[in-house]
């Protein structure tokens, strides 16, 4: 069965009014793949019309991957298997090109494509193996807090040791002073004693002060650490395209007193066109 190039138009006319241009290019290649000969005159002039329009408004990406076994999509479709070079017709815009491997870091990158120009991608995967170890600061930094917080915690630890001392040598003294009569309100502890008394306790108190500023320290200093950990960082590599993209969507400007569907080709990038010979495709609507 012969594809021919008039059905193919007829198909062309359709996805233009989709605003699926792409395809509608595609389609257009193969109408005039045989000239002029199985189309009318007005249905070859309207196509070829359209071929200039469609020019502007698709632009190609080249993609270039050199590793083997890389697979690569674009805007989430196959695109090839590395190494290989493919090259594909794409609306103006911006689209994903995605590359992995195993062993490797995945790549993403976003090109933007300007309607009737060429952008080309040469993408590499960096390995996994090939990363540096990075951190958020100095690595002495959360060493000196968790070796500052274990210290104040000995710190802490000595003193309480004193307090213990001291609240055995009360104990001490005061079994002397009432071993024989005993303590009570007709005989008071003596001064010195009771003074050895408040001493141990005001050291416990301080003691467990100290401590507990230790602990804090120490556990910030753990937290440090963690935050700190060695983490890969793989080199990136970043391609970014400047430029407008066109699209057949949108309000025309060409003239303020007409509806974009009153427009004809003949309107747009100087291609002639006359309606009274034959009929001028109308520019889309949506």
């Amino acid at each position: 069965m012969w594809d021919h190039p008039a059905i193919r138009f007829n198909v062309v006319r359709c996805l233009i009014q989709l605003d699926r241009t792409v395809e509608a290019a595609d389609n257009l290649k193969l109408a005039l793949k045989y000239g002029a000969a199985p189309l009318e005159e007005a249905v070859y002039n309207e196509a070829l019309a359209y071929e200039k329009l469609l020019a502007n408004q698709i632009g190609d990406l080249d993609v270039t991957y050199t590793q083997p076994g890389v697979a690569v999509t674009l805007d989430g479709q196959p695109l090839l298997t590395c190494p290989g070079t493919q090259t594909r017709r794409v609306a103006p815009g911006r689209h994903q090109i995605v590359g992995s491997l195993d062993g490797f870091l995945t790549k993403s990158t976003e090109v933007k494509v300007v309607g009737g120009q060429r952008e080309q991608v040469e993408l590499s995967l960096v390995s996994m193996s090939a990363a540096a170890i990075g951190h958020r600061w100095a690595t002495w930094k959360p060493w000196v807090v968790l070796g500052g917080g274990l210290a104040v915690v000995g710190i802490g630890g000595l003193v309480e040791y004193q307090a213990s001392q001291d609240m055995s040598s009360f104990d001490r003294q005061l079994a002397l002073v009432c071993a024989d009569t005993g303590c009570g309100p007709g005989r008071p502890i003596p001064q010195n004693v009771a003074d050895e008394k408040q001493q141990a306790q005001r050291e416990n108190a301080i003691a467990i002060g100290v401590m507990s500023v230790g602990l804090a320290a120490a556990a910030a200093g753990g937290a440090l650490l963690y935050l700190n950990r060695g983490l890969p960082i793989y080199p990136s590599i970043e391609h970014t395209t400047g430029g407008a993209a066109v699209s057949l969507g949108g309000t025309s400007t060409l003239d303020a007193g007409k509806p974009r569907s009153d427009f004809d080709i003949g309107d747009l990038n100087g291609v002639s066109c006359d309606p009274a010979s034959w009929p001028c495709p109308r520019f889309p609507s949506p």
